[in-house]
């Protein structure tokens, strides 16, 4: 069966900063879609970045240094096209400045439509594809911390961006807590 990949990042800025602190310290504050893991260290990525929903290198929009880990989700191969064909036509949307306020300000209702922030655009591939990550929750309520909930993620690695010394295999963090 195929496996679609997720990328979950430790991030540094103070937007980062704010999302962990919503998060009573979870260390995770963004989700990222893997499009190729070629390079386990620096894999291509569609993620909702500030400047609008982007691909490239995660390298291309984060700091060296950064920590993240890679879960895969078992799918199959219609549903992993219907995620894929969902975040490519969605590259150069905006960034959901205001649902990122509503989400630390504990209000799911203040979002901007055809807006996404990170863990919301990936959950929402996913439920495109009718992948059901975690039932009954909205997109727009789903943080990192969320996110990573889902029972039918699987921990792969965990890396540090910038560093080539290899990745972390059988190092499981932060899946379930």
């Amino acid at each position: 069966m195929p496996k679609a990949y997720v990328l979950a990042s430790k991030g540094i800025s103070l937007t980062s900063r704010a999302i962990r602190f919503r998060q009573w310290g979870f260390p995770y504050t963004h989700i990222a879609y893997c499009l190729d893991l070629a390079n386990p260290n620096d894999p291509i990525v569609i993620e909702a970045w500030c400047s609008g929903v982007r691909k490239g290198k995660f390298s291309g929009a984060h700091t060296p240094g950064t920590e993240f880990s890679v879960f895969s989700v078992s799918v199959s191969k219609e549903q992993k096209e219907k995620i894929e064909k969902f975040l490519f036509s969605q590259l150069g949307k905006p960034y959901d400045f205001l649902g990122i306020l509503g989400f630390v300000l504990f209000n799911p209702n203040i979002e901007s439509k055809n807006r996404w922030f990170c863990s919301e655009l990936v959950f929402t591939a996913f439920k495109q594809a009718r992948a059901e990550l975690l039932k009954n929750t909205h997109p727009s309520e789903v943080s990192p911390r969320l996110f990573l909930k889902s029972p039918l993620l699987q921990f792969e690695y965990s890396a540090k961006l910038g560093e080539d010394y290899g990745v972390q295999r059988g190092f499981k963090e932060g899946a379930t807590t």
